[in-house]
């Protein structure tokens, strides 16, 4: 079957306009989008789309200005708007998930966000593509969504555990409680900082950098203490004890000058220098108090107790106070210890 000029010269026009969008979409994504900053919004969401988009707008091109076979027009019209569809739905899912990234960390102190947050917007983006492009190829959708809406009853009760922890995940993030970066304490002991949540469950790292993962469900029913509410500064405690003979008052002036040294000399001091001297108890070998000192973070605490307890046993001995250890004291009823001795050996 012989064609006409016409036809060669439209198909040659038709093919140059897909080729020349591919090149400028690739000139755009690999010259352009690689001299912005990496945390630029517009090169995080077109990065690998700039040759897909391209290529949508030169059939469009060619679909606009050029003179296609009459049994391939409408094919190639539909399969346009399929693609362009999916590209905007890549670019808005992207968009989306990162805008809220970018946001919530804005808001929360440069942490990044959680996973299943991004996971949900960008779920919901995407149905709602897939949804529009079965409209386009005549698949009814209220059927589907009738029949996704009378099973979905009985795939709730066959997930019930991954439901329940699905939405255990979403009430955590959406009370802001524990949020990534946050140092938490579980009532079973698990501790460590929150590095992310996820659909399933939730990541801690402990401080001897080993990954703790906790059910979504479990760690909402648990009791759980969060070092970084509602402040990051805490208070932290130094307990100690001195001999029943010492001086309290001279105990308590050497306490705190020696802590407030250690504190103004640690690299991230708090803004609040106070340090409190609280007397106890009488233990049974000692008078017991506490020093309390503000730390910036929980991860301050350990450190400063470090050189605070170095710094406070220099201080006591060259001041003359004495630490105690434990003594036992032995009742032998008024009887010295040659007597006793002498009636062992007979």
């Amino acid at each position: 079957m012989d064609f006409p000029v016409e036809y060669w010269r439209e198909l040659f026009w038709t093919l140059s306009m897909l080729v020349g969008g591919w090149l400028v979409g690739w000139v755009v994504e690999y010259i352009f989008l690689q001299k912005l900053p990496q945390t630029t919004l517009l090169r995080k969401n077109l990065s690998g789309m700039g040759r897909w988009m391209g290529l949508a707008a030169g059939l469009g091109l060619a679909l606009r200005y050029s003179m296609l076979p009459p049994d391939w027009h409408d094919d190639v019209v539909l399969m346009w708007k399929i693609s362009s569809i999916l590209i905007v739905t890549v670019f808005l899912a992207r968009l989306v998930g990162n805008y809220y990234r970018d946001q919530t960390a804005e808001i929360s102190g440069d942490h990044p966000t959680t996973s299943l947050v991004q996971h949900v917007l960008r779920g919901a983006v995407y149905v709602v593509g897939v949804l529009v492009v079965l409209q386009m190829l005549g698949v009814s959708v209220t059927p589907m969504l009738t029949a996704l809406g009378v099973g979905g009853l009985a795939v709730a009760l066959a997930l019930q555990d991954t439901l329940g922890n699905l939405f255990a995940g979403i009430q955590i993030i959406a009370s802001r409680k524990i949020r990534l970066g946050d140092f938490i304490r579980l009532e079973s002991g698990e501790e460590g900082y929150v590095s992310d949540i996820t659909w399933r469950n939730t990541t801690i790292q402990t401080i001897p950098n080993l990954m703790v993962i906790i059910p979504n469900a479990k760690l909402a029913s648990s009791i759980v203490t969060n070092t970084n509410l509602p402040a990051e500064e805490i208070t932290a405690r130094l307990d100690l004890g001195v001999h029943y003979d010492s001086d309290l008052e001279h105990v308590e002036r050497v306490a705190i000058e020696t802590a407030q040294a250690v504190l103004q000399d640690y690299p991230d001091k708090s803004d609040n220098p106070d340090v409190r001297v609280r007397f106890r108890a009488f233990g049974d070998s000692s008078i017991n108090f506490v020093i309390f000192f503000q730390v910036r973070a929980f991860a301050d605490q350990a450190p400063i107790q470090h050189l605070l307890i170095k710094a406070l046993h220099k201080s006591f001995r060259e001041a003359g106070i004495n630490i105690p250890f434990p003594i036992r004291t032995l009742d032998f009823g008024g009887l010295d210890m040659q007597t006793l001795l002498r009636g062992k050996q007979d």
